[in-house]
């Protein structure tokens, strides 16, 4: 799903524009593009009102967002495709769009180019929207459901006479945050809003007052949504709903079953505008991708507790999508923009279920996002990392950081900074327009700009569905090897940027439809490291001269084929030609990388005499760390828009360290990242701004998140301007350790980590609070871990550790922390087995219990599988208190040598909640920078 880079993006675009430094407080002009910046939502301890009245209006008018190409179609060639071909629009094709809901009251979303509906349904296959259903008996002209009296029963009456009748409700508070959880727009989030189902002659159908009068009596009926392509919304009197639901009603062996469809995301309703929009705002030529395209909108995720996939829900989605495509003959096109990031490229369940589902559908196209975990190596996610899919990392229209009149830079778009990259996986494919003013729920205006890979995966699906539709008009059959073969070979590669970046490059609709055209090559294969199974590409760190095994296998068709090999690099390289004629084959290289720091990537392509586009390409990369231990690490470069330089470091476990990247010259910026060993995010923020001098980005790993092993620094240039950069890196140039020793208190002991003379500083203070549980589950129910809130917090972490090899069994884990009213404090995907969570606490939000919400989601539908864990829990008060040792607080040490500090705790000034531990902070200030250790302190009586 889309995440994190939206306000950056909308620095990016000021920032290119007038070359100064990152605003504190962007304020957007109407012309201005919002990209993806979410509203204030205030204090949520506060029962209610909304702080902040809901924008009436759209970001910017949907006329000029036409005019300023913000539907970036130029990119890929849409326009001139279509004008040539008008009647290949993605007609005849059907979009499911597996997300977060879509929908369907949403102006764009209502019919296609030829008049015929758009959304041919809309599904909830996460379990947020059932309604839990229970008989009941009127009172003459009135009924009572979930304690309230609805008058105007006599509607119901004269549809169902006989009954049954049934009575459920909606829960706002269970819905997440407002405004979207506001269902009836009355500034609460606390109602509950009741609906009544009787069945007719045709039917079952719903009532709602939708009005807030107390009465049915001016309401209308809504049947399922597949049966009329009827909706609903609750509203203010006299107003428009700012959320329209369906209905989904259907009977059981458990008898009688209500979900009602809606987006409180957003996401899926943006993501079906750019895939194939029609009159988007009621704007006339307006449009997405493949504007005569039909779609299904299938909900996957419960949105409450911030897009969560439900255990099965992937799954169920898509074979729903392949029953309802086949039963009309229509051809399937499957966009997903969710996922989380892969612990072990190539291992994940989801992966595998969904390329068996495909293996037994070659002619259904999957689309699906490369994930936002980027610019670091190996961020590919799941499931892009899926074999039979299409994954699409996202680049960075011009439209959206240019000024206007000064016309479009030249040369394609550059990568969006955060678009994930491949590794040990040879992903992503291709790369399209990741950022586009789109549709969104009426509770969403002022958000119609949202960018990530979530935006370019539909854009390609829109391709797809366009070159469907023109292979249809001329009676051709092609399945989803043949356009991917096409979307690849006629896409143009991204320069200054790789495979492992970009894939192919940047699709254009005339060139894959030139590349469809021909002659389809007898057999599709597969490729895998025949050593390291489930990586689809080779990645090392340290380079020295080997072999790299590659195992091919068949998917499809037979007979002998021979291959053509040529390597990008001369330091990869191969056999001149090879002949397939087997299930399997070996096609073993050698590689000889060079000795210099970097990341050193390169590709062998296989090509056939008469086929267009490469038959498959094999991927290796060598990465040669700037330094091999822990030690000070200097990089400087000049950077090309929308560029990198990357600088690999060795780290110690437990031993801080810093990362400052910064600009040489004032005026120029850049923004910051730092990855983890294996690939992930730094935990907390990651993508900043950063300049020169005191603008600098700056990264202080704590001791505590140290981890040993090679991390990754990524500096990009901006994507509207240049930048000369220069990283430093540094290490804590000593070690402490923690003890408890009895009277209440603690040793100190401090060491060098180097062969030189150090003197400094050392001071101990306390921060607030520590607790430590561990948490244990089966299947995708909810588990809560309690806790007490303090009046003194003023900051709520929370660090969710699971274990890395089970990571691979679930298709999400959201974190959240709720006060004692069960609203929403604040909330966060897991998107790796480790993952934080940090609230900023207002004043007087403590005092009071609360709890942590453990959501998980399997793989498999009705999953009962065993899971287990930790979570830790910290709380922050306004400032830390220092504690005086007993020897002061300077020291001097020669190599080899320690010296130990003793100090006396004592009571804590905060009273700490039951099970908590105070936590501590080790400051050591030595050679100008100050390195910290946050611990939890023991304690000895």
């Amino acid at each position: 799903m889309a995440s994190r880079a939206g306000a950056l993006l909308l620095w990016l675009a000021s920032a290119c524009a007038s070359g100064s430094k990152a605003p504190a407080g962007p304020t957007p002009q109407p012309e201005t593009p919002r990209v993806e910046v979410l509203p204030e939502r205030g204090d949520t301890n506060k029962p209610t009102p909304n702080p902040q009245p809901l924008p009436r209006q759209p970001a910017a008018p949907p006329a000029l967002a036409l005019v300023r190409g913000w539907m970036p179609l130029l990119a890929t060639g849409v326009p001139a495709f279509l004008s040539a071909h008008p009647t290949w629009d993605g007609r005849g094709v059907l979009i499911a769009i597996l997300d977060s809901g879509v929908d369907p009251g949403v102006p764009g979303l209502d019919s296609t180019s030829t008049g015929r509906p758009k959304l041919l349904d809309v599904r909830d296959f996460s379990g947020e929207g059932r309604v839990e259903l229970t008989p009941i008996v009127p009172q003459g002209d009135a009924v009572v459901v979930m304690g309230q009296r609805l008058t105007g029963f006599g509607r119901m009456r004269a549809l169902a006479a006989s009954g049954p009748w049934y009575g459920g409700a909606l829960r706002e508070r269970l819905l997440g945050l407002p405004p979207a959880s506001d269902l009836n727009d009355n500034g609460l989030d606390s109602d509950t809003l009741a609906v009544v189902v009787g069945k007719a002659s045709d039917g079952w159908l719903l009532f709602a007052d939708t009005d807030g009068d107390g009465s049915f009596a001016n309401e209308r009926p809504v049947h399922d949504y597949l049966m009329a392509r009827e909706r609903f919304g609750w509203h203010r009197p006299g107003g428009a709903p700012l959320l329209t639901l369906a209905a989904n009603v259907s009977e059981s062996a458990r008898g009688l079953e209500l979900a009602l469809v809606f987006d409180t995301e957003a996401h899926g309703t943006h993501v079906a505008g750019i895939a194939a929009g029609h009159g988007i705002g009621a704007v006339a030529g307006f449009d997405g991708v493949a504007p005569g395209a039909q779609l299904l909108g299938l909900k996957i995720s419960r949105n409450d507790f911030g897009g969560l996939t439900t255990s099965g829900s992937v799954l169920a989605a898509l074979d729903y999508a392949l029953r309802f495509a086949a039963a009309r003959r229509l051809p399937l096109v499957v966009n997903m923009s969710f996922g989380v990031g892969n612990e072990r490229e190539g291992t994940a369940r989801l992966d595998g279920l969904l390329d068996s589902a495909l293996a037994a559908h070659p002619e259904v196209v999957f689309i699906t996002a490369a994930g936002n975990d980027g610019p670091g190596m190996s961020t590919i996610g799941f499931p892009g990392s899926m074999r039979r899919g299409i994954t699409v990392g996202a680049t960075q229209p011009a439209a959206f950081f240019t000024p206007p009149g000064r016309g479009a830079p030249r040369g394609p778009d550059p990568l969006l900074f955060f678009s994930a990259r491949g590794g040990e996986l040879g992903k992503p494919d291709l790369v399209a327009p990741g950022t586009a003013y789109s549709t969104v729920p009426g509770w969403n205006f002022g958000e119609e700009f949202k960018s990530g890979t979530s935006m370019a995966s539909p854009h390609v699906a829109g391709l797809a569905a366009i070159l469907l539709s023109a292979a249809q008009a001329q009676g051709r059959s092609v399945n989803a090897e043949d356009l991917r073969r096409a979307l690849a070979g006629g896409a143009r590669p991204l320069p200054g940027q790789g495979t492992l970046a970009a894939g192919a490059g940047i699709p254009n609709l005339e060139e894959a439809w030139r590349v469809l055209q021909s002659p389809a090559p007898a057999a599709t294969f597969d490729v895998e490291l025949a050593d390291h199974p489930g990586s689809s590409a080779s990645y090392q760190i340290g380079g020295a001269d080997s072999l790299v095994r590659f195992r091919i296998r068949r998917t499809r068709g037979s007979g002998s084929l021979e291959l053509t090999l040529h390597s990008e690099v001369p330091w990869l390289s191969g056999p001149a030609t090879v002949t397939l004629d087997g299930p399997e084959s070996i096609v073993t290289l050698t590689q000889r990388p060079p000795v210099e720091a970097g990341v050193h990537s390169g590709a062998v392509t296989a090509t056939a005499a008469g086929i267009a586009g490469p038959i498959f390409r094999l991927l290796s990369t060598v990465v040669i760390p700037e330094a091999r231990q822990a030690g000070p690490v200097r990089v400087g470069a000049r950077l090309a828009p929308g560029t990198e330089r990357r600088a690999f470091f060795a780290a110690d476990s437990g031993r801080p360290f810093r990362v400052r990247m910064a600009t040489r010259v004032p005026g120029e910026n850049l923004i910051a990242a730092l990855h983890q060993p294996g690939g992930s995010p730094i935990l907390g923020e990651n993508g900043i701004p950063g300049g020169a001098d005191t603008a600098a980005a700056v990264y202080d790993i704590d001791g505590r998140d140290a981890l040993r092993g090679y991390y990754e620094a990524v500096a990009v240039a901006p994507p509207g301007s240049s930048a000369t950069i220069n990283i430093a890196i540094d290490h804590a140039p000593v070690g402490l350790a923690l003890a408890a020793v009895p009277g209440d208190s603690v040793a100190i002991t401090i060491r060098p980590l180097g062969d030189s003379a150090i003197a400094g500083r050392l001071n101990l203070g306390l921060l607030g609070g520590e607790q430590s549980v561990a948490v244990s589950g089966a299947g995708g129910g909810d588990v809560r871990v309690p806790f007490r809130l303090p009046p003194w917090a003023r900051q709520l972490i929370v660090d969710l550790e699971l274990d890395p090899e089970q990571w691979s069994h679930f298709t999400d884990f959201g974190l959240t922390a709720l006060d004692s009213a069960g609203r929403i404090l604040d909330k966060a995907p897991a998107n790796y087995a480790h993952s934080r969570l940090s609230v900023a606490l207002a004043p007087g939000a403590g005092d009071q219990d609360a709890a942590i919400v453990l959501a998980p989601g399997f793989a498999e539908p009705g999953s009962s599988e065993q899971w287990a864990g930790r979570v830790t829990i910290r709380l922050y008060a306004d400032h830390p208190v220092a504690i005086e040792t007993r020897e002061g607080d300077e020291f001097t040490l020669a190599d080899q040598q320690r010296m130990v500090f003793h100090a006396r705790l004592g009571e804590p000034p905060w009273p700490l909640p039951e099970a908590f531990r105070p936590l501590g902070l080790l400051l050591v200030e030595a050679g100008g920078i100050s390195w910290t250790w946050e611990w939890p302190i023991p304690r000895v009586p």
